[in-house]
């Protein structure tokens, strides 16, 4: 009598439609295709507007109460102030973040961000909320 071999690992996930985005806080942060730190500058003007944060715009750099953005050659820079900001280094390793550096008192990060997708949506949201 011979054993039935699974389906495997990719029919399950097809079975199931898992979604697997918890994976992305193992992925390597950096984004292969080219960044386009226009439309990131422009997404995190319309999300900063939403919440109501008051900001000063120009044609490649938004400053606000608690920090700013500037369009960079690799994305988007975001550099926040603040005290004891509600972040860890793993924060800023996540898909879509590139050269993140916090103070070890937490008084400043910086971070150069490449997607505007859930994790950069969320990150921006938490220090607005915290420090707005």
């Amino acid at each position: 009598m011979s054993k039935k071999l699974g389906r495997g690992l990719d029919h399950l996930i097809e079975q199931n439609s898992t979604e697997l985005e918890f994976l992305s806080a193992y992925g390597a942060g950096a984004i292969e295709t080219e960044v386009d730190a226009n439309s990131l500058l422009d997404a995190l003007r319309r999300f900063l507007k939403a919440g109501n944060v008051k900001a000063e715009s120009s044609e490649n750099k938004v400053i606000f109460s608690f920090g700013s953005a500037t369009m960079t050659e690799k994305g988007l820079l975001i550099e926040i102030n603040g005290e004891n900001l509600p972040l860890v280094d793993s924060d800023l390793v996540q898909v879509g973040f590139i050269e993140g550096a916090l103070s070890k008192d937490k008084s400043n990060v910086s971070v150069i961000m490449q997607n505007w997708d859930y994790e950069q949506r969320r990150f921006i949201e938490r220090l607005v909320e915290f420090l707005n």
